[in-house]
C-alpha cells in the first residue's frame, strides 16, 4: 500500500511541477552519445524529459546548481533553476554510460521530449544518426549550364577542405539547427557563425548561437580539427535553406556549406 501512495504521489508531483507548452521529440541513438554528447535544451518554466529504453541508474552533473533532477524508473525530468548556462550530465543505464549536454535557454518557450534508443530491443530500428549531409557548392568554380548534374558537382565537393554536418530538429515555431564540422585539408579553415544565413520561405530568418566546441580557437579549424555547435533559428517556414560561408587560409579561397530541407521532424 505504501508503495501505491509513493507512486501516486511522485506522479502527482511531476506534474505539478511541470509546464505544459508546445512539445518538440528528438531521438537519440545510445550508440552516438557514448562518443559524443547529444543536444538537450532546457527552458525556464517548463519541463525537460529524458526517456531511456533501459533503467536509469545514476545521472549526475558537475552543475547541478543549473537545474532541478528527479529520476523515476526509465525517466529523467529536468527544471532549470537559472535563466542561461551550459552543462553535461553523465547517464548510467542498462550497463552503457552515455553523456548529454544541458543547454538552458531562456528565449523559447518549448517543452522538449528526448528518447534514448537501445539497439538491442527487439522491434524498434535506431538510426546509426539523424545527420544530414550537406550539399556543398564553390562559387570560385561555378556549374555550367549544360549537363549541369550529380556528375558536375563531385569534383567540386571532393576539393573541398570542410565537411559539415547537418541535424534539424523542430524546436515550436523554430528549429534547433546543430552542426558537425572537420577540416579534412591542409590549410586552416574558418568558419565564423556572423557569416551564417539562414533562409525560410524565401527569406532571411534570425537565429543565434547557442554553443560550440572542439576548435582550440573557436571558428578557426587546423587541418585535422573539427568543431561541434548549435543555432536555434527562432521562426521558420519552409522550405528551410542554410548556407555557411568558410575561408581556407593560405590558398584564399571562400567557399559554401549548407542544403535545402522541405521538411523538418
Amino acid at each position: 500500500m505504501r508503495r501505491v501512495w509513493a507512486f501516486w504521489s511522485l506522479a502527482l508531483g511531476l506534474l505539478a511541477w511541470a509546464q505544459l507548452g508546445p512539445y518538440v521529440e528528438r531521438v537519440y541513438d545510445v550508440r552516438d552519445l557514448m562518443t559524443r554528447p547529444g543536444i538537450v535544451v532546457l527552458t525556464p518554466g517548463f519541463l525537460t524529459i529524458v526517456d531511456v529504453d533501459e533503467q536509469v541508474e545514476q545521472a549526475v552533473s558537475a552543475r547541478s546548481d543549473l537545474f532541478e533532477m528527479r529520476v523515476f524508473g526509465n525517466s529523467i525530468y529536468l527544471r532549470p533553476t537559472k535563466r542561461a548556462g551550459t552543462t553535461d550530465l553523465v547517464v548510467t543505464a542498462g550497463g552503457r554510460v552515455f553523456m548529454l549536454r544541458l543547454v538552458v535557454d531562456d528565449k523559447n518557450f518549448t517543452t522538449y521530449r528526448y528518447r534514448v534508443r537501445y539497439p538491442r530491443q527487439e522491434g524498434v530500428e535506431v538510426p546509426s544518426s539523424d545527420l544530414t549531409p550537406v550539399r556543398r557548392a564553390s562559387p570560385s568554380t561555378p556549374p555550367s549550364k549544360e549537363g549541369a548534374g550529380e556528375a558536375k558537382e563531385k569534383p567540386v565537393e571532393s576539393s573541398l577542405p570542410l565537411q559539415v554536418e547537418f541535424a534539424l530538429t523542430r524546436a515550436g515555431e523554430g528549429v534547433l539547427l546543430e552542426y558537425r564540422a572537420l577540416n579534412s585539408g591542409k590549410n586552416p579553415v574558418v568558419l565564423d557563425p556572423a557569416r551564417l544565413r539562414v533562409k525560410g520561405g524565401g527569406g532571411e530568418v534570425s537565429f543565434r548561437l547557442l554553443w560550440r566546441e572542439g576548435a582550440a580557437v573557436p571558428g578557426r579549424l587546423l587541418p585535422g580539427e573539427s568543431e561541434r555547435g548549435a543555432f536555434l533559428v527562432d521562426r521558420v517556414t519552409l522550405p528551410l535553406e542554410v548556407v555557411w560561408a568558410a575561408t581556407e587560409v593560405g590558398a584564399g579561397r571562400t567557399f559554401t556549406v549548407g542544403g535545402k530541407w522541405a521538411e523538418v521532424k
